[in-house]
């Protein structure tokens, strides 16, 4: 008797902290990691509308590189945002160190955000830095994308502006699995 009442009660914590969270707003961030190879992490802020990717680095990367990377990143934005014409609220990109590991982080509003935008700055940081890979295969450009995976893309980027989960999301790869869960 002991051991149903334990269970139930696991159950409904299990439940309790896993509510508000539907199975499109974790398809939404497995899909983007999944289009999106380079990408070791995304994190969606519902609070601050705002996305989180994070690229993690093989091995160390010099300050100077870092520095030249982070630069390089923020002028092609501005770039881009000037022939695009488009009003972007926020663009952020760190490094963070962890152990012998850099991560190029970017943040970014998802009002704005494109799948050009996306498209180049995953290519422009993979082929700046060597990047952690589970494959051997080279990144695939937009040129790579067929027109179904663009408007699939696109898609999930609308569908991304309009989550209204209660939690943080965070999406990450380990191994060739995505994990997706919220805190």
């Amino acid at each position: 008797m002991s051991e149903k009442k334990e269970n139930r009660e696991n159950k409904t914590t299990h439940t309790r902290m896993h509510s508000g969270v539907s199975h499109n707003e974790i398809e939404i961030l497995a899909a983007l990691l999944v289009a999106f190879p380079q990408i070791s992490r995304v994190t969606f802020d519902p609070e601050k509308r705002m996305l989180s990717m994070a690229f993690l680095c093989e091995g160390p990367v010099s300050q100077a590189k870092r520095k030249q990377l982070q630069s390089l990143y923020l002028d092609s934005i501005d770039v881009y945002r000037a022939l695009t014409n488009k009003d972007m609220s926020t663009v952020k990109c760190y490094w963070e160190t962890i152990d012998q590991f850099h991560c190029f982080h970017v943040e970014r509003d998802v009002a704005s955000l494109s799948t050009a935008e996306l498209n180049l700055t995953a290519t422009l940081i993979a082929g700046q830095v060597q990047l952690v890979s589970d494959t051997d295969e080279p990144f695939a450009g937009e040129a790579e994308f067929s027109w179904s995976a663009k408007l699939l893309l696109q898609e999930m980027l609308e569908r991304i502006r309009e989550l209204e989960c209660p939690r943080t999301l965070v999406a990450l790869r380990e191994g060739e699995k995505v994990i997706v869960f919220h805190k």
